[in-house]
C-alpha cells in the first residue's frame, strides 16, 4: 500500500515539473515575439541620408529617405559600417524604378519591398525587420 503511495506521489511530482517547464519554455517563446517598444526601435534602426537620383523614366528624379529597422545590434553596426552600400542599395533601387510605379501608396509599399529585399542580400534573410520611407518627392 506504501508504494502504491509513493509511486502516485512520484508521478504527480513529475507531471507538476513537466508542466512547470513545458510553462517556463513557452513563456520566452511568447516573450520573443512581443513587438518591439518604441526605445527597441530606436535603438536597432538607422535613418539614411536624403537621397536624390534620377529615374528610370526619362526628365524625373525622385528624393527619398528611409528608417531601416534591423534585426538585432549588430546587424545595425553592420549596416552603419556599410553605410555606401546602404547608400548605393537605396540609389539603386529607387533609379532602376519608373515615375509611375512610385505614384500612390502602392509605389511606396513597392519602394519598401524592394528596398528590404536589396538589403536583405546585403545583409542577410531576416535581419531587416523594415525599411520606411520617412521622406519621398518625385518630379
Amino acid at each position: 500500500m506504501m508504494k502504491k503511495v509513493l509511486l502516485v506521489l512520484l508521478i504527480a511530482a513529475l507531471l507538476g515539473a513537466g508542466g512547470a517547464v513545458y510553462f517556463l519554455l513557452t513563456q520566452k517563446d511568447v516573450d520573443a515575439d512581443a513587438p518591439l517598444t518604441a526605445d527597441e526601435m530606436v535603438e536597432l534602426s538607422i535613418d539614411t541620408e536624403e537621397i536624390t537620383t534620377n529615374l528610370a523614366t526619362p526628365a524625373s528624379y525622385a528624393v527619398v529617405q528611409f528608417n531601416i529597422l534591423s534585426a538585432d545590434k549588430k546587424i545595425k553596426e553592420e549596416m552603419e559600417t556599410r553605410h555606401a552600400e546602404v547608400r548605393a542599395a537605396a540609389i539603386a533601387t529607387v533609379a532602376g524604378m519608373e515615375k509611375e510605379q512610385l505614384v500612390g501608396t502602392e509605389g511606396i509599399t513597392l519602394l519598401q519591398d524592394e528596398m528590404t529585399a536589396q538589403l536583405e542580400n546585403l545583409v542577410g534573410k531576416g535581419k531587416v525587420e523594415r525599411v520606411l520611407v520617412t521622406q519621398f518627392k518625385v518630379q
